[in-house]
């Protein structure tokens, strides 16, 4: 066996994937590297083998504190001499730490970026063989570099002070300029980047518009993932509390995630969400990096994502061990407008966060298959996917060159001060008060709109913003503006086309019965005990009927004794929790 494969034995697998060996070969070379592959593509496996195969301790650059240890451990485990180096070690454990570097007793270092750049860190290093650098979550150096960990941006000495030593930059998502501007940060030299596909084709992909959005996260759980574990993210800290508790109230196992819970909290939190099947997790972007937890099955978004390329790794997080999983997005005109006025608000960067809102709107607002356009951005090019709600779809279009013409012609006239529910309402012909107060029930384009619904105009309006026909005002009172691009389509010159919505259905708290809460559970435990042979209308025959033994369980299921024997405490336990109440699933 040659060291690359015993390495690989070591580390717990039996193959490599042919990226992974291109990578480890290219770095066992001396090359530098840029690694981009989706979340679960196998990046950690290849810095672990090549800082294993090569002389020296590998340092890994990253960005959490949890992940550092969480890749400790799982490594100790496996026999590697794997440790952390940051702010959490007291002076003790420092001096251990240094004296086990200096005595060749650790093979992979972890470290943070703000530990890193430190000039005593920095000549530390120089004491000793450094077999590469690994620079994890990479992209960050474009996304937080020069603003809220502005250390992403000073990697770049690592190939001043160590020129001939390999550095590989590892990243889940990328688009062209992010790989150019890692490359140029870190100062790779003659570097090999290598991109595996970003396709995740086992997640289904459905985006719709926000109506009711609690009602739509209820019948997404009750529907189409009973019993299953996922996360729901939202964009405040107070809504993931509200929807955690409004979930738990329903009987559905929930839990919340942000930034200012304390630490003891979210590793509670963490560690029942990793091991408790079917816990629902509300969270912010908080929960984030380093997520791996192979059983998720879901990915909720109740608000939008701040770009393209964190919404892509927030549904990554969902069918990490390659089985189907779900992600549902839900968003409306209101939300777009908000997006836009956060972003504007940013003090050093508002102009890129804009550009990137921008972008990833026309990913949601494109015609066509979900995937394909959101793969685009990643410069991949792929056939409809027939897992999105698209392609699942009839995917019928409509022309709504004329109702743009109408809104953009309401838009010049009312000068840009008006919000855009007024303009609905005038162009349906609603005498509101605010109708009334502007004096809009004299326009000539008064009841002009009446062919299409409040929620079709509202889907006109995304679009137009989405793809620049109308431009919004970053000032903080509204104000909305035609522009050249406008006045195409003002002139005929331009069609606008857009997909049909398809509404996401919704389901009432009140019809959420007891027994369906059960019936979750129910589930969450199947799925828990991969082992069991139990079909989904035995379980639903257990709910019906509630065996209390193991012999009228053997009975009701058709299965032997000593078969049911292993499972049946803890299933008879969940089943009868509800005892007193008629459970029909």
């Amino acid at each position: 066996m040659n060291l690359k494969s015993l390495t690989l034995s070591r580390l717990g697998y039996s193959e490599y994937r042919p990226l992974q060996e291109k990578a480890i070969d290219a770095l066992c070379a001396g090359q530098d590297v840029l690694l981009a592959a989706p979340t679960g593509g196998g990046k950690s496996l290849v810095y672990q083998s090549a800082g294993l195969i090569r002389q020296g301790v590998a340092v890994i650059v990253s960005p959490l504190l949890s992940l550092m240890s969480q890749q400790v451990d799982e490594l100790t485990k496996k026999g590697i001499r794997a440790k952390f180096l940051n702010s959490t070690l007291n002076p003790g454990e420092q001096d251990d730490l240094i004296w086990a570097l200096r005595h060749e007793h650790i093979d992979l270092l972890y470290i943070s970026p703000e530990k890193l750049v430190q000039p005593s860190v920095i000549g530390f290093l120089h004491s000793f063989d450094i077999s590469l650098f690994a620079i994890d979550e990479a992209h960050c150096i474009s996304q937080w570099g020069s603003f809220f960990r502005p250390e992403y941006s000073q990697l770049g000495q690592l190939k001043d002070s160590f020129p001939d030593v390999p550095i590989i930059a590892l990243t889940g998502t990328v688009d062209k300029d992010t790989i150019n501007t890692i490359q140029t940060s870190l100062k790779l030299k003659d570097c090999q980047v290598l991109r595996s596909s970003f396709d995740r084709s086992n997640i289904k992909i459905h985006i719709a518009q926000k109506r009711k959005a609690k009602q739509q996260v209820l019948y997404f759980l009750h529907h189409e993932v009973p019993g299953q574990t996922g996360i729901i993210y939202c964009r405040s800290r107070k809504k993931t509390e509200e929807i955690a508790d409004w979930l738990s109230q329903l009987g559905l196992p929930s839990l919340c995630y942000h930034a200012a819970m304390t630490e003891e909290d979210k590793r509670a939190n963490h560690h029942t969400f990793t091991h408790q099947p079917g816990t629902i997790m509300v969270a912010t972007t908080a929960y984030g990096m380093g997520i791996d937890i192979a059983h998720v099955r879901f990915v909720v978004h109740i608000d939008l994502p701040n770009n393209t390329e964190s919404y892509f790794q927030e549904i990554g997080r969902a069918g990490r061990d390659g089985k189907p999983a779900k992600a549902l997005l839900l968003y409306g005109l209101q939300d777009i407008t908000q997006a836009q006025q956060l972003a504007a608000m940013q003090p050093f960067s508002a102009d890129k966060e804009l550009e990137n809102m921008g972008k990833f709107f026309r990913v949601l607002e494109s015609r066509g298959c979900r995937r394909q356009n959101l793969l685009a951005h990643f410069d991949e090019r792929l056939p409809a996917c027939d897992n999105c709600d698209r392609c699942l779809s009839n995917r019928s279009e409509q022309n709504v060159t004329i109702a743009s013409q109408k809104l953009l012609s309401l838009i010049y006239h009312t000068k840009g001060v008006q919000p855009f529910s007024l303009l609905i309402q005038i162009l349906l012909g609603k005498k509101t008060k605010s109708v009334l107060a502007a004096n809009a029930e004299t326009s000539p384009l008064f009841a002009k709109g009446k062919e299409l619904t409040e929620v079709q105009w509202k889907a006109i309006i995304r679009h137009l913003i989405a793809f620049d026909y109308i431009t919004l005002g970053t000032i903080s009172a509204f104000t909305v503006h035609i522009n050249e691009k406008s006045r195409s389509v003002l002139k005929g010159n331009t069609q606008i086309i857009i997909p049909n919505e398809q509404y996401y259905p919704t389901l009432h708290e009140d019809d959420l019965e007891i027994g369906s809460v059960s019936w979750h559970k129910v589930l969450a435990w199947k799925y828990s005990h991969g082992k069991n042979t139990l079909s989904e209308n035995q379980l639903r025959l257990i709910c019906r009927h509630k065996p209390k033994s193991i012999a009228s369980l053997s009975r009701l299921t058709g299965l032997p004794k000593d078969h049911v024997v292993d499972f049946a405490d803890t299933l008879l336990k969940i089943v009868h929790e509800m005892d007193s109440l008629e459970v029909s699933p």
